[in-house]
């Protein structure tokens, strides 16, 4: 079995990310990007895509809503 370099995530029922969770998805988007992949969020609440807004990561993440 290979490495894999790209990842959807699936945030449709997520209510809350914290900080650590953002780290999470930080280091995830950077290992896939060093691999020449991505990381792509799928359908966040808007609550929790406001939080990704705010924090500037829909800049260094793909999402779709």
């Amino acid at each position: 079995m290979g490495d894999v370099d790209s990842v959807d995530i699936d945030l449709s029922e997520l209510d809350y990310v914290s900080s650590a969770g953002l780290r999470v998805l930080l280091v995830a988007a950077k290992a896939a990007k060093a691999k020449g992949g991505k990381v792509t969020l799928l359908s966040p609440k808007p609550s929790t895509l406001e939080v990704l807004k705010i924090s500037g990561f829909d800049k260094i993440i793909a999402i779709q809503a």
